[in-house]
């Protein structure tokens, strides 16, 4: 999920168990739930906001990944993402990273063009600049790797 708020920043959440590591909430589909059903859930479980405070906008995908060096992960290699850009019609104060499974430290808003992409791992910083690219027009020096 990439929430936007008015002002035109999105937010980035600070990873628990990596300091310096910033993404977007993010998570799974379960048996049964369409993505979007997903997409509330995890923003739910993970930040603790919820559906009514922020609506759809768009929807982009599939984004593919890699682990890398032959990593899997639940019996997977990589994932397959779909990014949804959604406005946050909320208060910060609404926005809680110590939930009951916490998955971040920290959060805050920022103007897509100050994302840097050394935050990430190698292996999301190729989907990471594809999805700027796709949403707010945003090149990195990572695109040109993806496309």
């Amino acid at each position: 999920m990439i929430l936007r708020n008015a002002r035109g920043e999105i937010l980035i959440c600070e990873r628990l168990d990596r300091a310096g590591a910033w993404q977007f909430p993010q998570g799974g589909v379960e048996v049964g739930e369409t993505p979007e059903q997903a997409l509330f859930r995890e923003v739910w479980e993970e930040i603790g906001v919820q559906m009514a405070d922020y609506r759809i906008v768009d929807a982009r995908g599939p984004y593919r990944y890699l682990y890398g060096k032959g990593r899997t992960k639940r019996g997977y290699h990589g994932k397959v993402q779909r990014y949804f850009l959604c406005d946050y019609t909320g208060e910060d104060n609404a926005i809680q990273v110590a939930t009951e499974h916490p998955e971040f430290r920290g959060f805050r808003w920022i103007p897509p063009n100050q994302f840097d992409f050394e935050w990430l791992p190698p292996m999301k910083q190729t989907v990471y600049s594809a999805v700027f690219f796709d949403f707010f027009g945003i090149k990195s020096a990572y695109w040109y790797e993806f496309c």
